[in-house]
């Protein structure tokens, strides 16, 4: 059976943080959304901050801010 996921947008200038957030309060829900976010699906259901992380920079959130503050940012 397939999953009808209903689409979400995002304004431009929300961070990663915050879309996986608002998608996981989908979850909570029990509605299935999907959004694109810098040129990458992401789902309600399966979502994660690390993965979301590791999709979009390559990294988990915990490196990306290791290497974000190492950077003095």
């Amino acid at each position: 059976m397939d999953k009808k996921y209903e689409q979400v947008e995002f304004l431009p200038g929300s961070t990663i943080d915050h879309v996986v957030n608002e998608l996981l309060s989908y979850r909570e829900k029990g509605k299935l959304v999907s959004a694109e976010f810098n040129g990458v699906i992401l789902y309600s259901d399966t979502v994660t901050l690390d993965s979301v992380y590791r999709e979009i920079t390559g990294k988990t959130k915990a490196e990306f801010d290791t290497q974000y503050r190492f950077l003095g940012k």
